[in-house]
């Protein structure tokens, strides 16, 4: 894991410690395929090993084939210290990691190992490489900002791509382990598939063609901590297919649900993970570049929605607002004219509430992170002004099912804030029937945007995409 300042940060956040819970150990060993006698004289190792959550079960693995082999005790107390490795940065984590390892042990009759666990800063231990069977764990999620050692971690390949996380770095050391017929199993945040900061991570799996596995966890999270996670089998030899498995919660298994060639869910540089008809839509979705019968822009960005937006005594300088998350109506100060320019302040003045409403609010809006030549008293943001006087339709950004679909008409004069709005000539029940599909959350599924409680959100040029390529599929794309 990272390196320290002490006091600097709290340990989670420091070195990225998230405990693993045994059902997910156990799902990406055996996924890894270690189990039975396969695991004898295999080495494996845990490079951030924590209090061995992973290093523990091996141990029992371990021990249980070699007691159906017939292996004597002294032998296998041998074995064990021969082929079970771990890494710990943390001097504490480190020794329970022992005591964990000598209690599964004992329980065999073994004692007395000479373990390989040791502490050590991963990043600069070298002497595994090339040599390991299996490398497997829960690798430090630690993003850019709390990086202890930022400079040693960008000179990672895996690191040079938007603001990364040393999670991505563990990927490039476990991978640089393998012995030419090793397996690698992580579970890590789910973000890699779509991220910048995972780019280059992904352009080296595309290349090696070495994915044999992907668990997609969804929205269940096994850990506290808020991301969204994925398993990743991946290998030292290419693989012809990759299996896709979804999580099955009740029962806490991976289930199989496809299985996928590279060219299948490696989409525009990114990764989605489905069935494979859904993955070619998908596919075809992405690449459209028709006419367009749709565009889709994001709503008003006041930055201080408090002061512009709410049910005001004065009615001058105001428009009806749609809160496209909700779908409820609201008055908003519209400081502008008909064609999206910010009128003169004096303009403004002119109606004695509407000054004292500027004159009680003028330090926070002055609070805002406006742009060096943005106007206080405006919006903080330009986005969605100039289509105030242009007939749209407000819809919501965040979807469990058909059922949360929110989509409002919206007549010229109108504004909308929290959420997307669309410009198009065809009719609300078109544009209705579009998003009412089972298709479409099947679409933003696989996009991967996971929110809690279930939802999925997508963004504006998600949503242009798609809904320009279904009214092509349909003959309905702007053309006369």
């Amino acid at each position: 894991m990272a390196k320290q300042t002490a006091g600097a940060l709290t340990e989670e956040k420091a070195n990225g410690r998230v405990y693993t819970p045994d059902y997910i150990v156990s799902n990406i060993l055996d996924l890894c395929g270690y189990q039975g006698e396969a695991v004898l004289q295999r080495h494996v190792i845990d490079n951030s090993c924590g209090d061995g959550a992973f290093l523990t079960e091996a141990v029992r693995r371990y021990c249980g084939a070699a007691a159906a082999r017939g292996i004597s005790p002294e032998q296998l107390g041998n074995e064990l210290g021969k082929y079970i490795h771990g890494i710990e940065i943390n001097q504490g984590e480190c020794q329970k990691c022992l005591a964990n390892l000598n209690q599964a042990a004992e329980q065999f009759g073994i004692q007395g190992v000479s373990w390989d666990v040791f502490s050590a800063d991963t990043l600069t231990v070298d002497r595994f490489d090339g040599k390991m069977d299996y490398v497997v764990g829960n690798p430090p999620y630690v993003r850019v900002h709390n990086l202890q050692d930022y400079e040693a971690v960008k000179g990672f390949s895996f690191a040079k791509s938007g603001m990364t996380d040393l999670f991505l770095v563990f990927y490039e050391i476990g991978l640089r382990m393998l012995n030419r017929s090793g397996v690698l199993g992580y579970i890590a945040p789910s973000s890699i598939f779509n991220s910048l900061a995972g780019t280059a991570m992904r352009e080296c799996l595309i290349g090696r063609r070495n994915i044999k596995a992907v668990v997609d966890l969804k929205h269940y999270q096994p850990f506290e901590a808020t991301a969204y996670t994925a398993i990743m089998i991946l290998t030292a030899q290419p693989q012809a297919e990759t299996v896709y498995y979804e999580y099955d919660q009740q029962g806490r298994i991976p289930r199989a649900v496809s299985t996928l060639r590279q060219e299948d869910f490696c989409i525009n540089g990114s990764f989605a993970f489905g069935i494979r008809e859904d993955l070619n839509e998908l596919k075809q979705i992405m690449s459209y570049s028709g006419k367009k019968a749709c565009e889709v822009k994001n709503g008003f960005a006041t930055l201080c929605d408090r002061f512009f937006i709410g049910d005001w005594d004065f009615t001058e300088y105001t428009i009806p607002v749609i809160k496209g998350s909700t779908g409820q109506w609201r008055k908003c100060l519209f400081p502008y004219d008909g064609k999206g320019k910010l009128l003169p302040f004096e303009a403004l003045e002119s109606v004695p509430a509407l000054r004292s409403h500027y004159e009680q609010n003028v330090d926070l809006l002055k609070k805002r992170s406006l742009g060096p030549s943005d106007p206080w008293y405006g919006f903080g943001r330009s986005q969605g002004i100039s289509d105030v006087y242009k007939r749209k339709y407000a819809v919501n950004s965040l979807l469990r099912c058909p059922g949360d679909l929110k989509l409002s008409l919206c007549e010229p004069g109108t504004g909308v804030y929290s959420g997307l709005y669309i410009l198009t000539e065809h009719s609300l029940d078109e544009i209705r029937e579009i998003l009412s599909a089972d298709a479409f959350i099947t679409y933003i599924s696989m996009l991967g945007k996971y929110k809690s409680g279930g939802y999925y959100t997508y963004s504006s040029k998600d949503l242009q995409r798609y809904l320009n390529y279904k009214f092509a599929e349909r003959g309905q794309d702007g053309d006369e």
